[in-house]
């Protein structure tokens, strides 16, 4: 890949292990230039084995917060009443995709708004390889649906999160309304409670420091870009959607982990990461 040559979306997602792009990656093709200068150095992070225990930490920790700000009260047999028990195993794999997705692509995030106000971010985490496991296979065999960015409800769910934009864990979701409608039900209310608002912001505000961990350092400020060959305009879009878009997938971090709660599942991750 030369370097003005972004990667493929296909490549982006094998590198998370991952059977779908996260969408901050997919918004970043906007500004395919930028993309091809970062992708690089943090797909080499990314696919180290302290990059992954780092991000699972980050799941660990937006569990701890969920559990002391939320007791479900949807249960699985409520749940049962609008959708089939297959139905429902669809979900659960789907939302353990985005378990493991989303706070790898919080800390890759994190690392590029980092970078732009600094001229070198990470070179301090683990340089071991990433493993392919059980896990990794199973969610790449997951058929994970399509955004459906125009189902019922979502215009709320974005005014209600304060977010720019369909969140892909809730339009993904869109294909299950029966869960959609019900998880919502719920949880609209816990996003308005300030103390659940703290949680996710100070787990963004981790992930920020947790930058440094990255295994191979990124050069990616005003300076290293222009350097690159990036005009102004460019460099200024990228910021806006990663600086738009990374606090808001802390957020859904947070809703992901407070759905998976509410199904059953409160296991820690780190211990036994490869």
């Amino acid at each position: 890949m030369s370097p003005l040559t972004p990667p493929q979306p296909t490549e982006i997602a094998a590198v998370f292990r991952s059977p779908v792009v996260p969408e901050l990656f997919a918004e970043l093709e906007q500004t395919p230039r930028y993309l091809a200068h970062v992708w690089p150095a943090l797909a080499a992070s990314i696919d180290t084995a302290g990059f992954l225990g780092s991000a699972l930490y980050l799941a660990d920790m937006a569990l701890d917060a969920v559990e002391e700000v939320y007791e479900p009260l949807l249960t699985r047999e409520q749940l049962g009443q609008s959708i089939s028990s297959a139905e429902l195993a669809e979900i659960e794999a789907v939302l353990d995709v985005f378990h493991y997705l989303q706070p790898q692509a919080l800390l890759a995030g994190a690392a590029l708004a980092e970078a732009f106000d600094r001229p070198e971010v990470g070179g301090q985490g683990r340089v071991e390889p990433r493993l392919t496991r059980d896990r990794d296979q199973a969610h790449l065999a997951t058929v994970v649906p399509e955004r459906d960015v125009a189902a019922l409800g979502l215009a709320t769910i974005v005014e209600t999160l304060q977010v720019p934009g369909a969140p892909q864990l809730y339009a993904t979701l869109g294909q299950w309304p029966g869960y959609l409608q019900g998880s919502w039900e719920e949880l609209q209310h816990l996003a308005a409670y300030p103390e659940f608002r703290r949680r996710g912001r100070a787990l963004y505000y981790y992930a920020r420091s947790g930058a440094r961990f990255l295994a191979r350092p990124l050069h990616a400020d005003s300076g290293a870009l222009r350097t690159a060959g990036l005009a102004n305009e460019e460099i200024e879009a990228a910021r806006t959607i990663v600086d738009a878009s990374v606090p808001a997938l802390a957020t859904m971090v947070m809703h992901c982990t407070a759905m998976r709660l509410a199904l059953g599942h409160a296991e820690r991750e780190v211990v036994g990461v490869e």
